[in-house]
């Protein structure tokens, strides 16, 4: 650990991590990645191109420097990374290249402002919080046993969710035929497939669309026909948006639906996975998947009467109908619903919504759901965007639809950001606190709501 004089060296390199924390990052992982090519797999190419990926790292540096004397106002922010870390199945021998190349950018970017006594206080607490991630995730690797790598998976189903066919679920059973062990509803695989013209194998997170079921699991694919990114000024509409702050937390991107290229020939180009998962795998062929993972979760075995509030957007969808589908019991274990508690589902989408059907049949058979569908322009890509409003469809929604009254009901929120940021307003203006509140988002990295 630390000592006193430690700690405020690194707090004291606060200012200037604000002010050049993503070169930093952008130095770490340029020189990095060119000394260990091998590690491209485990980075999404795009994000590295717009700086997502680089202002992810730099927001979890400032949040240790910030919360050096008290870690553990960090765990939440800290599990979501064990969690990202274990589906990719990192190392702790990564861990050591990762800090080699860390330090080496701070040195060659803060100059003489990186003395040696600083250098080593930073090094010290660059190794208090990776060996707080590699403890955490080895837990995550025992738990995950005897599942702790690539497992084989053979695509037996493929349904299209929307009629323009932009969203499809792949359903998928074990090659070796073992039983698949049970899941938190709203988490999320990774999927490893091999793309023509990619220079490696292609990773991706996909949030399992379907309760646990022992025999397959589904996720549920949106094709990415790219983000609203400005590459002049080397800045997205979200990061202008976005700001640190103490209101509602939102999750970091365990699940990408929405992918980008990495590794690739055309490495910026968007959707190269989704595309050939949408357009080129058929029925018969075979994926690999990582074990379940992720912090955004429903737990249906808690025996709640608290009202639960689903709010979703786009292909955002997947993992709440999961928690839903578990929460009734549909899907996998005979209809028969686990829960009376009542139960509000919110759903945007451009068209027609993915599994409108499904989840109004649920409500016929079961009075404790409510429903309430609308329709919003969001952008080409639900990952960025912000050239939409939603005020006006939050504004309709009545206090019942949200289950104001209740001031325990439960709130699961995903979509897009610019979605996620004003139905985190509306709930604010409800009187809702924030810690019922949890959101997941399709994009790298974790962020705070300013609703001030």
């Amino acid at each position: 650990m630390l000592n006193n004089r430690e700690s405020q060296l690194v707090k004291e390199t606060i200012p200037a991590l604000r002010q050049h924390g993503e070169h930093i990052s952008t130095v770490f992982y340029k020189t990095m990645l060119r000394d260990h090519p091998e590690l491209n797999n485990l980075f999404n190419s795009v994000n590295m191109h717009t700086g997502r990926q680089p202002r992810a790292l730099t927001a979890l540096i400032l949040a240790f420097a910030s919360n050096i004397v008290n870690i553990s106002e960090l765990t939440e922010k800290l599990e979501r990374v064990a969690q990202k870390h274990a589906s990719l199945g990192i190392q702790p021998d990564q861990y050591e290249i990762v800090g080699r190349y860390l330090l080496r950018a701070f040195s060659a970017v803060l100059g003489p402002s990186m003395t040696p006594e600083v250098k080593l206080a930073w090094t010290k607490a660059y190794w208090v919080m990776a060996k707080m991630l590699t403890g955490r995730e080895a837990q995550l690797y025992r738990d995950f046993a005897p599942w702790t790598g690539w497992r084989k998976f053979m695509i037996y189903d493929r349904r299209a969710e929307t009629l323009e066919g932009n969203i499809v679920s792949l359903s998928l059973r074990p090659v070796d035929g073992a039983p698949l062990p049970e899941f938190m509803p709203g988490q999320y695989v990774t999927l490893r497939i091999l793309v023509p013209g990619q220079r490696s194998a292609q990773l991706r997170q996909y949030s399992l669309s379907e309760a646990p079921r022992p025999d397959h699991y589904r996720i549920t694919v949106k094709r990415d026909q790219g983000v609203n990114y400005d590459y002049a000024s080397g800045s997205s509409a979200a990061s202008l948006a976005l700001r640190d702050a103490d209101a509602m937390t939102v999750s970091s991107a365990a699940s990408s639906a929405s992918d980008s290229s990495l590794g690739s020939a055309l490495p910026h180009r968007p959707g190269v996975v989704s595309n050939a998962l949408i357009d080129e795998i058929r029925e018969g062929d075979v994926v690999e998947l990582t074990h379940p993972a992720g912090a955004f979760y429903l737990d249906p075995a808690e025996d709640s009467s608290m009202p639960l509030v689903l709010i979703s957007a786009g292909v955002c969808v997947a993992p709440l109908v999961a928690m839903l589908n578990a929460a009734l019991g549909a899907g996998g274990s005979g209809g028969r619903p686990r829960t009376r508690r009542p139960i509000s589902w919110i759903q945007a989408s451009r068209h027609d919504a993915p599994f409108q059907a499904h989840v109004e049949a649920l409500a016929r058979a079961h009075p404790n759901l409510r429903t309430k569908f609308f329709k919003s322009r969001l952008s080409d890509s639900d990952v960025l965007s912000y050239t939409s409003s939603f005020e006006n469809d939050f504004g309709a929604l009545t206090p019942d639809d949200l289950c104001l009254a209740n001031r325990s009901a439960e709130y699961y929120v995903c979509g897009p950001e610019k979605f996620m940021l004003q139905a985190a307003r509306r709930l604010r203006r409800g009187g809702v606190r924030p810690e019922r509140v949890r959101f997941e988002n399709y994009s790298v990295g974790s962020f705070e709501v300013n609703l001030d």
